[in-house]
């Protein structure tokens, strides 16, 4: 038979072994809790910040645009509107939207649009623009359109006349697609 001093000897024993792997437990836990608050305060430090809408206050376009009505700034963006879809810009690779072939008299009625708050409605938006624009977040489109503008503040010279800024070639195909997409969507930003 086990005496009493073996039961008690064995008892001691799994004590020891029981609170040897409960200090181990604890010390794996606390190991791996700073090892996910940095990656907690990592993504805090990149968290999301809501970008401000693009502001047209300061921006300035050709006077005989700026006089013209929202119904001839709309007909005629109708009509640039027809050309780009023409090109099919959906299946085009980023490095044919770099292409330069838009030109300033064209982006000028786009930009007038948004100053005077229109919206221009685009149906089936998947199949007329490239999938960029399609899985940017509102605040990329934002980025995207603050730079443009800025584009437009630092590189075009309103006082020219509409020959002349229709020889202006700045503007990429992906400038024109992201303006169009732009205006299309902005109100639900």
């Amino acid at each position: 038979m086990i005496n009493e001093s073996t039961i008690m000897t064995f008892l001691m024993i799994i004590a020891v072994i029981i609170v040897v792997l409960l200090v181990i437990i604890i010390m794996l836990i606390t190991q791996k809790k700073p090892n996910k608050k940095p990656k907690k305060r990592h993504k805090m430090s990149t968290s999301y910040h809501k970008i401000n809408m693009p502001n047209t206050m300061k921006l300035y376009l050709p006077k005989t645009i700026e006089k013209m009505s929202k119904k001839e700034i709309l007909g005629i963006t109708k009509k640039v509107y027809e050309s780009y879809k023409i090109f099919d810009y959906k299946k085009m690779d980023l490095f044919e939207l770099d292409k330069k072939e838009w030109h300033t008299w064209q982006i000028s009625f786009l930009f007038m649009m948004y100053k005077q708050d229109q919206e221009f409605f685009i149906p089936n938006q998947s199949e007329v623009f490239h999938p960029f624009l399609i899985k940017a977040s509102s605040n990329d489109m934002k980025s995207f359109v603050k730079g443009l503008i800025k584009k437009y503040e630092n590189h075009v010279d309103i006082s020219l006349d509409k020959d002349t800024l229709c020889k202006e070639y700045l503007w990429s195909n992906k400038d024109i697609s992201i303006l169009f997409y732009f205006l299309a969507n902005y109100k639900n930003y």
